[in-house]
C-alpha cells in the first residue's frame, strides 16, 4: 500500500510540473524581398505545451517598436498544438526594431516573448 501511495504522489508531481510550462513561442527572420534592405519576413511559432490551453491563438498580442507590420497574416494550425502566422515588417529608420509576443494566461500568467530586428548593413 505504501508503494502505491508514493508511486501516485510522484506520477502527480511529474504530470503538476509538465503543466506548468507556458506557451513555446519562436520566431524566425528571413529578407522579404530580394533588394529591399528594409522589409523582412518574420514568422512566429506557437507551440502550446499544455493540450487544453485556455488561451486561444488569436488572444496573441503583438506589440511593436521601432517599426511598422505591414502586412500580417492570419494565424495558421501546422500541427496540433502548434500554430504559425507570417508577418512582413519594415524598420522606420536606421536603428534597431522589436516585435513583442504577448500571451496572458488566466493559468500561468503573462509570457512575453521579444524579438529584436537590427538594420542590413
Amino acid at each position: 500500500m505504501k508503494r502505491k501511495l508514493q508511486m501516485l504522489l510522484a506520477l502527480t508531481l511529474v504530470t503538476g510540473t509538465i503543466s506548468l510550462y507556458p506557451c513555446d513561442i519562436t520566431m524566425k527572420t528571413a529578407p522579404a524581398v530580394a533588394g529591399n534592405k528594409n522589409k523582412i519576413k518574420v514568422t512566429l511559432l506557437v507551440e502550446s505545451i499544455h493540450r487544453r490551453c485556455p488561451l486561444a491563438i488569436d488572444k496573441t498580442c503583438l506589440e511593436t517598436e521601432g517599426l511598422v507590420i505591414e502586412k500580417q497574416g492570419q494565424w495558421q494550425k501546422v500541427e496540433e498544438c502548434l500554430y504559425q502566422m507570417e508577418l512582413i515588417v519594415s524598420l522606420k529608420g536606421k536603428e534597431k526594431g522589436e516585435i513583442r509576443v504577448l500571451r496572458t494566461c488566466p493559468k500561468r500568467g503573462l509570457q512575453k516573448e521579444i524579438l529584436e530586428i537590427e538594420p542590413l548593413p
